[in-house]
């Protein structure tokens, strides 16, 4: 497999993406919940035992059917909000308050440019993981989810931060490698200068760590695959599907530390009206090692009838 010959030694947060709903949210059928009023009413008032679908009264109920289907979904919505795997947009950035962890600007806002652009912030999932990372950023020992935060939240431009500390590094010491948002996340010394900048002693992180904050190294590969369509799906569809969802997938793993696996690029490129997906490259798992982030060089994607 393509990978580093030092294995790594990242600490990993929770995969809220894998929790379950909550037991509390429900989804009740509009037909049960009509068939419970129906009884409901006929338990009441006996005389209503031969109803035909047209009776006012049975509009009535599903009226009121589907009211209560409405405050059901506007209720589990209520949950959802105040759940940090769940909650999205303005409801995530509440939460984050609590923890003192804003969202990150990405990009300001242009009124002034042809048309006016909006501002850009960093996406839910992002946020959602640095509101995760602030725990850890409230112990004074120096941990590596602690150095994270810290990293990650120094400036909008780092994607990715990783510390590492020993065996990779002797004791004492601290390695921080930091991936840029921009170009193929080779960061500038700027950018490096402004996260050493914010791992101070003075008030982040231990007095007797030194760190030395480095650029990520990329691991790079290409995807080469040919999609083997069956009868009746579109070819551009098939095309066009899997190269957006594998563009997605490979930008999502690009990442210090991070594993482009077969499995992953796969099932990004497999679809409805696939038969097969033949992979030409990569051939193995790009396993990062330390201070590395899988990186995707090229896209090519061809479809042929099976």
């Amino acid at each position: 497999m393509i990978t580093s010959t030092v294995q790594n030694s990242i600490v990993k947060t929770i995969d809220m993406s894998l929790l379950p709903p909550p037991a509390f949210v429900k989804t009740p059928l509009f037909s049960d919940v009509k068939s419970n009023l129906l009884s409901e009413l006929q338990i009441l008032y006996p005389q209503f035992n031969a109803l035909l679908e047209s009776d006012p009264a049975v509009k009535l109920l599903e009226i009121v059917a589907y009211r209560e289907i409405i405050i059901t979904a506007r209720v589990n919505q209520g949950v959802f909000a105040v759940l940090l795997a769940f909650a999205k947009n303005s409801d995530l950035d509440q939460i984050g308050a609590n923890f003192d962890c804003l969202r990150l600007l990405i990009t300001p806002a242009n009124p002034d440019a042809i048309p006016p652009t909006e501002a850009v912030y960093e996406s839910d999932d992002e946020y959602r993981h640095r509101i995760q990372l602030s725990w850890y950023a409230r112990n004074t020992a120096g941990s590596t989810n602690a150095y994270n935060y810290f990293a990650l939240s120094s400036d909008p431009d780092v994607l990715s931060a990783q510390a590492y500390g020993p065996p990779v590094t002797q004791p004492g010491y601290v390695d921080m490698y930091v991936l840029s948002r921009t170009g193929d996340g080779t960061p500038p010394q700027s950018l490096l200068n402004t996260v050493n900048a914010a791992l101070s002693p003075d008030d982040t992180r231990p007095l007797t760590d030194f760190v030395t904050v480095k650029p990520a190294s990329n691991l790079n590969y290409r995807v080469e695959a040919d999609i083997v369509a069956g009868l009746g799906p579109d070819q551009n569809v098939l095309l066009n599907g899997a190269q957006s969802d594998l563009a997605i997938y490979v930008a999502t793993q690009h990442k210090i530390g991070a594993t482009a696996a077969l499995s992953g690029i796969y099932d990004a490129i497999h679809r409805d009206g696939t038969e097969r997906v033949i992979l030409i490259s990569p051939t193995e798992d790009v396993i990062a090692g330390v201070g590395q982030a899988p990186h995707c060089t090229e896209i090519k994607l061809s479809v042929q009838m099976g």
